[in-house]
């Protein structure tokens, strides 16, 4: 199934080129797969493991550099960039642990999560994309990202691990 998000371009400074929906069972990239499965051991029966059940740590070291972890805020929605991969930073041009999306007026990454992350909160579900973007500074690039829930509360979804396989 490929659901395709809309190009808003409300990016503050990037530009989306494809932002598409993936299966998660159509994914052949080994870390992400890794991670999935991790996540679904750690999860067991309930709907997402809580950030005290994933642990970093417990991840392969070469996955580490490539995931972030957000918490869900609001009313009025936003995320906060709990832990934030040097790969990922590399990406990005910027250190975002500790920093608001909507709140900090972060510019040139997260654009995509902004649109994914209430949907993946409203099904409580993993969710795959590709991406494809051009940077605040015009660079392109290109990234399978697997997001999964988190819950704290073993009920609502309350954060998300993100892990990204740039292209």
């Amino acid at each position: 199934m490929q659901v395709a998000f809309t190009n808003n371009d409300n990016l503050r400074g990037a530009k989306t080129l494809e932002n598409v929906q993936v299966e998660i069972s159509k994914i052949d990239i080994p870390p992400l797969m890794e991670i999935y499965a991790y996540w679904r051991r750690v999860r067991g029966e309930k709907i997402a493991p809580s950030l005290r059940q994933f642990k970093l740590d417990e991840l392969s070291p070469s996955i580490v550099p490539y995931t972030t972890i957000v918490d869900f805020e609001g009313p009025p929605f936003d995320y906060r960039y709990r832990f934030f991969g040097t790969m990922v930073v590399q990406v990005a041009g910027m250190e975002l642990t500790g920093k608001r999306y909507y709140a900090d007026n972060i510019e040139g990454f997260g654009f995509a999560n902004s649109q994914i992350f209430p949907n993946m909160i409203e099904t409580r579900e993993p969710i795959a994309t590709r991406t494809v973007w051009l940077s605040v500074k015009s660079l392109r690039y290109a990234a399978t990202t697997l997001r999964l829930p988190l819950s704290s509360d073993g009920d609502s979804i309350t954060g998300a691990v993100a892990v990204y396989f740039f292209e």
